[in-house]
C-alpha cells in the first residue's frame, strides 16, 4: 500500500524540468517519458525509472497502479505544466535513465541518412520495431532520440529497439554482408519485382524532403522504388518505410 501523498522536492522539480532541454538530458543521462502508453511500455521494458509523476488530484488512484519500488510523486498543476511539453500527456510522466540495447539477429535492418523531424523519427522507430528489425541506424543531423516528441512518437518502440545514432552510413553499407537496398522515389527497380535478396537486408532511407544522397545510393547493391497505381507520385517517409519493411520481411511464394 502506498503512503499518503508524496511530493518531490523543489530541487528535484527544478532538475527534472531541465530534462526538457537536450543539453541537460545529455549531461544527466536521463529523459522524460510522457503519456500512458509510453510509461507502461517503459515499465514493460524494465527501464531504470527514477520516478513517475502525476497530478496531485490523481495521486490516490495512480499511485496504486505501479510497483512499490517505483516512486510515484504528486505534482501541483503549475509544476506539472513545466514538464508536459506535448499535448494530451494523459496526466502521467516518468523520469528514466538513457540506455543502449545490443543488436539482435533479424533479416532486416533499417538505416536513415537523416531524419530531422522528431515525429517522423519516433514513427520510424515504430516501423522498425514492428517488423522486428535487428537495429535502426540514424545518420548525423537526425532528431535526438531522447527528445520528448521522439519518445512519444515511438509509442514505446524506443524502449525495445536497438538504436545507433550518428551512424556512418557509408561505412555501414560498404561492410554490409547481405543486400543493401536504397529506397528511392524514382528510377529504381519496382519493389514488387525484387526477389531473392541476400539476407540480411539493409534498408536505407533518405531525408524527409531531399531523399537519399547519390553517394549512398551508388554504394547500395540495389535501388528499389514503389510503383504508384494512382496519381500521387510518392508516399511520405514513414509510410514508404512501412511498405518496404513489410515487403522485405515477408517471404514470397
Amino acid at each position: 500500500m502506498r503512503p499518503m501523498t508524496s511530493a518531490p522536492t523543489r530541487r528535484q522539480i527544478s532538475e527534472w524540468a531541465r530534462l526538457t532541454q537536450k543539453k541537460f538530458r545529455r549531461e544527466r543521462g536521463q529523459f522524460l517519458i510522457e503519456g500512458e502508453v509510453c510509461v507502461r511500455e517503459a515499465l514493460r521494458a524494465h527501464l531504470s525509472i527514477e520516478a513517475v509523476l502525476v497530478p496531485a488530484s490523481e495521486y490516490d488512484q495512480r499511485s496504486r497502479e505501479f510497483p512499490a519500488p517505483i516512486p510515484v510523486l504528486a505534482l501541483a498543476p503549475s509544476d506539472f505544466a513545466r514538464f508536459a511539453k506535448i499535448e494530451s500527456t494523459q496526466g502521467i510522466l516518468a523520469v528514466a535513465r538513457t540506455f543502449e540495447l545490443p543488436a539482435r539477429t533479424a533479416k532486416l535492418t533499417l538505416a536513415c541518412e537523416q531524419v530531422s523531424d522528431p515525429g517522423n523519427c519516433g514513427a520510424l522507430m515504430r516501423v522498425a520495431e514492428f517488423f522486428g528489425a535487428a537495429a535502426f541506424h540514424l545518420g548525423p543531423g537526425s532528431a535526438e532520440i531522447w527528445n520528448p516528441k521522439v519518445v512519444r512518437g515511438s509509442m514505446g518502440a524506443l524502449f525495445h529497439l536497438p538504436l545507433r545514432t550518428d551512424a556512418n552510413l557509408e561505412e555501414l553499407v560498404r561492410a554490409w554482408p547481405g543486400a543493401s537496398v536504397a529506397a528511392v522515389a524514382h528510377g529504381g527497380q519496382p519493389l514488387h519485382s525484387a526477389r531473392d535478396l541476400k539476407k540480411p537486408v539493409l534498408l536505407v532511407l533518405g531525408h524527409e524532403t531531399r531523399g537519399l544522397s547519390e553517394e549512398i545510393i551508388n554504394l547500395c547493391s540495389h535501388r528499389l522504388t514503389l510503383s504508384s497505381l494512382g496519381k500521387s507520385e510518392s508516399l511520405n517517409l514513414v509510410t514508404a518505410a512501412a511498405v518496404f519493411a513489410f515487403a522485405l520481411t515477408h517471404e514470397r511464394n
